[in-house]
C-alpha cells in the first residue's frame, strides 16, 4: 500500500474511532434539510444532484447577484449551461428552487436604496419580476453588506427599513403564491448592544412576515486559525436567535460542510497568494490528509477536527510554511443540527451543496425504527 493511503487509512481510523465528547445525539426529531448550490461547486453538486434533491425540502441556486436597485445578474464566472442543467435537474426531481440573491453592490448602497421609498419599490419589483421571469418557488435575501461593510453606525437606521422592505417584498411574493427566506448573521439577545450580534437584522420583525430565517451558524473564525462552528458558540446563538425571534418555527440552522487553513508561519519568498486562507471541503478532507500526510485531532471543546502540516520548498519557489486547519466533519454539523433541532427550529441548510459526500446524508439519514413483535 502506498504511504499516502496508509496514511488516509490512518486518518479516517482517527476520525470514525475517536471517542467524542460533543453532545449526544437527539435523533427524535429529523428536520428538513435544505441547501446552498454555489456555482464554485456545481461539478460536485450537479453530479450528485439526481440522488440528492429527493432528500431536499429546497434549494437555493447561489449565483445570482444584485448590481443596482433595479439589477439582478447571473455571477460571469458561472457556466451558463451547467447552470441551466442544474436548474432543470432540480426541477425533474421536484424540488423548490429558491434562488439567493447577494448584495454585490458597494458599502452603503443597498442601505441607501431602502432609505428611499421610491428606490425601494424599484429594488421590490425587480426581485418581484426576477422570480416570475425565473419560475422560481421564492426567493432568498443574502444581503451581508449591512452587517459586514457598512458602518456600525448605520444600523440604527438601516433596521427599520430593512424591516419594511421585507414586509412589502413578502407581500408581493406571496400574493405570487412564493417565499421569502433571508439569510443572516446570528444575534446572541434580543438587544441592540455590542454583544446582541448582528442587531441590524430584526429577527422579530422578520419572523412575522418571512417564511423562513436561515441563521448563518458558521465562519466563527476566518482571519486566523480557530474554529469554524465551535459548539459554545452555536449553543449560544441557537438560543439568542430563538429569544429574539420570539419563536423558533421559522428559523433554519446554516450548518458548515467545510474547513479552513490559514498559513500560521512562513519563510522565504512567499506571495500572498501562498499564504492565503484555504477553503477544505468534507468531501475532499482525507485527500488532503493523504497528500500532506497528516492525522487530524479532535478538539472536544469546539467539537472539530485540527491539524497542522509544512509545505516545503519546490523548485517553483523558495516559500515554505505551517499551515493550521480547522474543519466540521460530517458527524459534527450533525450534532449542530441536533441542538437547533432540540430548541424546536423548523429546518436546516448545507453551506454547502457539493461539499457534502455520503458521510454527511448518513449521518443526516432519520433513525432507523424496529416494531417489536410479540411472541
Amino acid at each position: 500500500m502506498a504511504v499516502g493511503a496508509i496514511v488516509m487509512v490512518a486518518a479516517l481510523a482517527v476520525i470514525v474511532g475517536s471517542k467524542r465528547t460533543e453532545p449526544p445525539a437527539d435523533r427524535s426529531r429529523v428536520l428538513p434539510i435544505d441547501g446552498w448550490a454555489p456555482y464554485w461547486a456545481l461539478d460536485e453538486s450537479l453530479a450528485d444532484l439526481p440522488i440528492r434533491a429527493p432528500l431536499l425540502r429546497e434549494i437555493s441556486p447561489f449565483w445570482f447577484t444584485v448590481t443596482g436597485p433595479s439589477t439582478i445578474a447571473a455571477d460571469p464566472n458561472v457556466g451558463q449551461k451547467q447552470a441551466r442543467q442544474f436548474i432543470r435537474t432540480a426541477r425533474r426531481a421536484g424540488v423548490p428552487l429558491v434562488p439567493s440573491l447577494f448584495d454585490g453592490t458597494a458599502a452603503g448602497v443597498l442601505a441607501g436604496v431602502l432609505a428611499d421609498p421610491a428606490t425601494r419599490t424599484a429594488h421590490i419589483d425587480a426581485i418581484v419580476a426576477f422570480a416570475r421571469d425565473g419560475k422560481y418557488a421564492g426567493i432568498d435575501l443574502d444581503y451581508e453588506q449591512f452587517a459586514f461593510a457598512d458602518d456600525r453606525a448605520t444600523w440604527a437606521t438601516t433596521r427599520p427599513n430593512w424591516v419594511a422592505f421585507v414586509t412589502e417584498l413578502a407581500g408581493r411574493l406571496h400574493a405570487d403564491g412564493r417565499t421569502l427566506s433571508v439569510s443572516v448573521p446570528p444575534v446572541y439577545d434580543d438587544g441592540q448592544t455590542p454583544d446582541s450580534g448582528y442587531w441590524v437584522y430584526d429577527y422579530a420583525a422578520m419572523a412575522r412576515v418571512v417564511d423562513r430565517i436561515r441563521v448563518m451558524a458558521y465562519d466563527y473564525s476566518t482571519s486566523s486559525a480557530g474554529p469554524i462552528a465551535p459548539l459554545a458558540w452555536v449553543n449560544k446563538l441557537v438560543a439568542g436567535v430563538t429569544k429574539a425571534a420570539g419563536s423558533p418555527d421559522k428559523l433554519v440552522l446554516g450548518v458548515p460542510l467545510y474547513g479552513y487553513t490559514w498559513a500560521v508561519a512562513s519563510a522565504g519568498g512567499c506571495t500572498k497568494a501562498d499564504l492565503d486562507r484555504t477553503t477544505m471541503r468534507v468531501r475532499n478532507a482525507a485527500e488532503l490528509f493523504a497528500r500532506r500526510a497528516v492525522v487530524p485531532t479532535f478538539d472536544a471543546v469546539a467539537g472539530e477536527w485540527t491539524f497542522r502540516y509544512s509545505i516545503a520548498a519546490d523548485a517553483a519557489s523558495t516559500c515554505t510554511q505551517t499551515r493550521e486547519g480547522w474543519y466540521v466533519d460530517a458527524a459534527g454539523a450533525k450534532a449542530r443540527a441536533d441542538i437547533a433541532g432540540a430548541a424546536g427550529w423548523a429546518g436546516v441548510s448545507f453551506w454547502a451543496l457539493g461539499y457534502d459526500d455520503q458521510t454527511v446524508w448518513t449521518a443526516f439519514a432519520p433513525p432507523v425504527t424496529t416494531t417489536a413483535v410479540a411472541s
